[in-house]
């Protein structure tokens, strides 16, 4: 039993994660800020649910349909596990951790980084003129990759045939991101634009990021940091197995990445520490509850 269990973790996440979004969907129907973002939910609702009864159909008739529905259930638990930071906001998780009678934390984070850093360290791009104008543009550029980034590994590996990195790098980043949100539940902080009281930075005054910020962010997602963690979490397990050119754009995504949560007051700078460190621990669980087989 146990055996199959670490065999099939990522499996059993994503039916369990689908299973717990279901059950809450019904009980509470999930409420959006403009029907722009109840028709985007719908469309991708559908067209995900025509996919693969597409796939599935096609799959008695043709061996390449039947391929591509493999790909679907290898690369699918990832594409999961990352659309669904969406359902926190959507489900309402804040209720649970208002019931649970969690306080922000806000307060204690900003008092963590002027320990260490003497002011939280967004301040310093304040200071030096570094919040408006190009270098915010390409900061934004830099945050809005992350999304694409667990994709882009697991899917390199999937392409290269790799099947034992493939299956590492798809079971760090599932344990990443469930682990994740479980601590955005618990450990509720909001981010530094919170206690700031500054005017709006260049992301946010972008039309796609307010559209997406007023129907799909939750709102206590800052710690850790998973914008810092899972970028470094890629690099870090794919040290020697990817090509040097590769190697050196997840450095630089991973440094761009992470400057960006600071300079776009996304973060604190506890929050990217907590991220550097959740790196070693999801990568040592991961190693861990992986069959032995499984490990690169």
């Amino acid at each position: 039993m146990f055996d199959f269990v670490r065999s099939y973790l990522d499996e059993l996440l994503t039916g369990l994660f689908l299973l717990l979004v279901a059950a809450l969907t019904v009980a509470y129907p999930p409420h959006f800020a403009t029907h722009g973002g109840l028709l985007l939910a719908r469309v991708v609702l559908w067209s995900a649910a025509i996919l693969v009864c597409v796939l599935l159909a096609a799959s008695r008739f043709s061996s390449h349909a039947g391929t591509a529905l493999r790909f679907v259930f290898e690369f699918g638990p990832i594409v999961v596990a990352v659309v669904g930071y969406v359902s926190l906001r959507l489900l309402d998780a804040s209720a649970i951790t208002a019931r649970l009678g969690i306080p922000s934390f806000d307060h204690e984070m900003m008092a963590a980084d002027v320990a260490i850093f003497g002011k939280t360290p967004y301040l310093w791009f304040m200071r030096w003129g570094l919040d408006s104008g190009l270098f915010a543009r390409v900061m934004s550029g830099f945050y809005a990759l992350y999304p694409f980034t667990p994709l882009l590994a697991v899917g390199w590996f999937l392409w290269q045939g790799d099947r034992k990195q493939f299956r590492l790098m798809r079971r760090a980043l599932i344990i990443s991101l469930y682990s994740g949100y479980v601590c955005y539940l618990l450990i509720p902080v909001s981010g530094p634009l919170t206690l700031a009281g500054t005017t709006s930075n260049f992301l946010e005054s972008t039309r796609v990021y307010s559209f997406l910020e007023s129907n799909f962010r939750y709102l206590y997602d800052c710690f850790p940091s998973l914008h810092t963690a899972n970028p470094w979490l890629i690099v870090w397990l794919s040290r020697g197995k990817v090509p040097g050119w590769l190697m050196a754009s997840a450095v630089s995504a991973g440094c761009g990445i992470t400057l960006s949560t600071i300079a776009l007051q996304v973060h604190y700078g506890i929050d990217d520490l907590a991220g550097l460190a959740w790196v070693f621990l999801v990568a040592s669980v991961a190693k861990a509850t992986l069959p032995n087989e499984g490990l690169a």
